[in-house]
């Protein structure tokens, strides 16, 4: 199958080019900034005015400016979609993957709401905000230009890249620094999502061209996890038991009155639990998943 991938030079996309490769399909990727023919890789201008011999199955959109996008950029992660969309029309492609985030919904809380496709949208964040109009946009254009769509909605992704606030945290394990943590830690709920599960789907959605029904769906691990969890589970990966030092829960209670650390301590040990029920009723995951 000939599949079209922006964003592969990223974290999460040089993994996926990597596995898609693997499943036997050929990759076309798309870049914004490098351009090399021969290993089929073409600037977004390049498709635009000239004719390349690449039919589109599929097109698998990664690509975005970052999670940290500012106010002044949201419009830019538009014009990506936008450019991405002319490329199907160049590549003949009628089907378009869609990378969002579960940020559509909000930030995390201090809640515990178990949140699914048809909770009500309330980013915060500029990166929320812009994939919002990125689904809104894709939905839209679908139907004028006659396309398929998938959107997945993505929280956080377990991966072990040093780069990712995630791989920080596993660098510290790995190097048997103490973590300071709260007892909250133990029974806050957050949603992950393991790279062999978004592998694993996109996989299933490849062969199974499922794609034609065009909808919205929450991927992520069945189970969520609590922080402190999270961080001893990094450690029986790489069989180093993590270090967690319990601060006194006086100590908390003082810090979240202060405004500005009660968003860092949300941030931490808020609630953002995600249901992939719907995704379940599409496709059969694994039980390890």
């Amino acid at each position: 199958m000939n599949i079209a991938l922006t964003g592969s030079s990223g974290l999460i996309g040089s993994q996926l080019l990597k596995d898609l490769k693997v499943m036997g399909h050929t990759v076309l990727c798309i870049s914004s900034s490098l351009s090399s023919p021969e290993k089929n890789i073409y600037l977004y201008e390049e498709l635009f005015s000239k004719e390349i011999n690449f039919t589109a199955d599929f097109l698998i959109h990664l690509a975005s400016i970052n999670s940290n996008l500012k106010k002044s950029e949201m419009d830019q992660e538009i014009t990506i979609l936008h450019n991405t969309i002319k490329c199907m029309e160049k590549l003949n492609c009628r089907n378009i993957i869609f990378f969002s985030t579960i940020k559509v919904y909000g930030e995390n809380s201090f809640d515990l709401n178990l949140i699914d496709e048809n909770s009500p949208q309330h980013p915060e964040c500029f990166y929320g905000k812009a994939k919002a109009r990125c689904e809104k946009e894709i939905i839209h254009l679908s139907q004028t230009n006659k396309f398929n769509y998938l959107i997945f909605r993505l929280p956080p992704i377990l991966t072990d890249q040093p780069k990712s606030n995630l791989g920080k945290m596993l660098s510290l394990v790995k190097n048997g620094l103490p973590i300071p943590s709260f007892p909250v830690g133990d029974f806050n709920q957050r949603s992950f999502l393991k790279f062999e599960l978004l592998a694993y789907v996109m996989k299933e959605v490849l062969e199974e061209e499922v794609i034609s029904s065009s909808n919205i769906f929450n991927i992520c691990d069945t189970e969520p996890i609590s922080t402190n969890s999270l961080i001893r589970s990094f450690g029986k990966r790489i069989n180093k038991k993590a270090r967690i030092i319990y601060l006194p829960n006086f100590i908390f209670k003082a810090m979240i009155k202060v405004n500005r650390l009660q968003l860092i301590l949300c941030r931490i040990f808020g609630n953002f639990s995600i249901s992939n029920a719907k995704l379940k009723t599409l496709l059969r995951l694994p039980e390890h998943f």
